[in-house]
């Protein structure tokens, strides 16, 4: 759903919608220029004169990098409630492939990909690190990372794909409401608009970050606005250097 200035809620409570399916893979969108409309019902666009233009082989490659770490279940239908598993922090989560190997321990290096959405209010994409293939990496259990996070990558295994939900009831999983406890004093961007968070993953582009700190700092939403889905690839575990 497009973020429209007029937008009003009733009584201070606004219908979350139901979040779209995955967009197309970053090699889809390369070999064909069809514009994807990230609202619930999905429309297509394609500008035919640029159909037609050579991508070129790095261009692919590129892109088929980025879209082995997006979920296999792009085409599939959203997940319902029922098909989520609780944790006892109040996380939900949902194993879409379930990973090899041994799962990361406290103190390792863990690296991921992941794209986030504000679920509870107009499904706005928060980031995504596949399409620019830039990892995140933390360390599991430590204080670099919001809790939600780390309680979801600690039981995952290395290939394995998770769908997230942080519900917007259980504050302490996201990102702190305060903005003071929310931010650092140092910039991130060039243009001195972006500031570091305390706590990652932090949106790259100042758009993802504007939609992710709306729903943290908006005090007319309800909790349940506040909710955020994140989709995260277990890509590597190592141990910390000592």
């Amino acid at each position: 759903m497009q973020l429209r200035t007029g937008h009003t809620c009733m009584a201070t409570v606004c219908k979350a919608p139901r979040l779209p399916a995955l967009q197309r893979s970053p090699v889809e969108q390369l070999r064909s220029p069809c514009t994807v409309n990230a609202a619930p019902q999905q429309s297509f666009s394609c500008d035919h004169a640029a159909a037609s233009a050579a991508v070129s082989r790095r261009q692919l490659l590129a892109a088929a990098t980025a879209a082995a770490a997006m979920l296999s279940a792009a085409t599939s239908p959203a997940a319902q409630a029922d098909d989520f598993t609780k944790t006892a922090s109040g996380l939900l989560y949902l194993d879409v492939r379930e990973g090899e190997g041994a799962s990361p321990q406290p103190g390792d290096v863990v690296a991921v990909h992941w794209s986030g959405y504000t679920k509870g209010y107009q499904g706005k994409r928060i980031d995504n690190t596949s399409v620019r293939d830039e990892p995140y990496e933390f360390v599991l259990g430590g204080d670099g990372a919001i809790k939600a996070f780390s309680d979801a990558v600690s039981t995952m295994k290395v290939g394995g794909i998770r769908r997230v939900e942080v519900p917007g009831a259980h504050p302490e999983l996201s990102y702190p409401r305060d903005r003071s406890a929310r931010f650092t004093n140092e910039l991130v961007s060039a243009d001195g608009k972006i500031f570091k968070y305390r706590y990652g993953p932090q949106p790259v582009e100042l758009g993802g970050q504007r939609a992710l700190d709306f729903v943290l700092d908006n005090s007319t939403l309800q909790d349940f606005n506040r909710t955020l889905l994140f989709d995260i690839k277990l890509l590597s575990v190592r141990k910390a250097s000592r």
